[in-house]
């Protein structure tokens, strides 16, 4: 018998696109869900969507405080036996949750991910992404380099269950999902089913196109880092994190004080970026090298 799997979906404008995500659901092999979709207080007429999957989905509102806080809210009446993520305009290919479901059950890892593209809907264009390393002990990883987007995500609900603690934190609005992914790898090692399974749409807003919101992320997640919400993190982790944090102090100066303009800002950030980019890298490479490719991870 299908375990049931609880699939939230944080909303905030975007209602065709959100309409592609529940459909991308209900059209999966799998069956035995129940999805959760948390208005997050969107400014749109939604009453065709309701007329269309209200009995299809929970549906839930709450005023306008972020995704962190609106996958947090359905997580506390969530009832499926694993969790996973969708984001309101991406969308999961047929097999994707049955295939991953099985990865799981059969080998008994209790958090995973698939691979994944890149989806440019406009230009009827995908491009396949590589996360092949992603896997297994990724603890340390995670805070440089983890793609593990969150609609690849699928978690065992006994990892909340053992763990209370583990939440998004709500107060990042940015890479909120990633570091709540971190605290995770502290406890459970990451499986990945090496196959393509989940599109993410990319348009303009990206957060990762952006190196203001990088920095930004960056040393958010530092400070949840200084102030213990992390632990064991070797100094050259946090050595690359201090350089972060201190081009963030400086863009924030440009902006606050020079009244530097969005692009010049942008420009002088992805300056700012290629040291602690570059140390990054060489971290990361070493993390990855030597890595066994076993238990955790299913080849393509």
């Amino acid at each position: 018998m299908e375990k049931k799997v609880s699939v939230i979906i944080p909303f905030y404008n975007g209602v065709e696109w959100l309409c592609e995500a529940v459909q991308s659901v209900l059209d999966q092999t799998y069956k035995n869900f129940e999805i959760i979709v948390v208005n997050d207080g969107s400014t749109e007429n939604l009453d065709a969507f309701i007329n269309k999957y209200g009995t299809k989905i929970i549906y839930k509102f709450q005023e306008n405080k972020g995704p962190a806080a609106a996958r947090n809210f359905a997580m506390s009446f969530a009832t499926g036996e694993y969790v996973a993520f969708l984001d309101s305009d991406d969308i999961w290919l047929p097999t994707k949750t049955e295939k991953q479901i099985s990865f799981m059950e059969e080998r008994g890892i209790i958090w995973s991910h698939t691979g994944y593209y890149n989806w440019y809907p406009e230009l009827n264009k995908t491009i396949l992404k590589t996360n092949s390393n992603d896997y297994g002990d990724v603890y340390l990883q995670s805070f440089l380099s983890l793609k593990a987007p969150t609609p690849a995500i699928i978690i065992n609900k006994t990892c909340f269950d053992e763990y209370p603690q583990l939440s998004f934190f709500e107060d990042m609005r940015f890479a909120e999902d990633s570091a709540l992914w971190s605290k995770i790898a502290f406890y459970y090692p990451l499986g990945l089913l090496d196959d393509p399974l989940v599109k993410i749409r990319q348009r303009g807003t990206n957060a990762d196109r952006s190196s203001l919101i990088r920095f930004q992320a960056k040393t958010a997640l530092y400070n949840k880092i200084l102030d213990g919400e992390y632990k064991n993190i070797n100094n050259r982790i946090l050595l690359i994190y201090n350089l972060y944090k201190k081009g963030n102090s400086v863009l924030n100066y440009l902006k606050e004080k020079m009244d530097f303009s969005k692009g010049l800002l942008e420009l002088t950030g992805k300056v700012f970026w290629i040291t602690p980019f570059l140390l990054e890298r060489i971290e990361v490479y070493k993390l990855k090298s030597g890595k066994n490719k076993n238990y955790y991870k299913t080849e393509r």
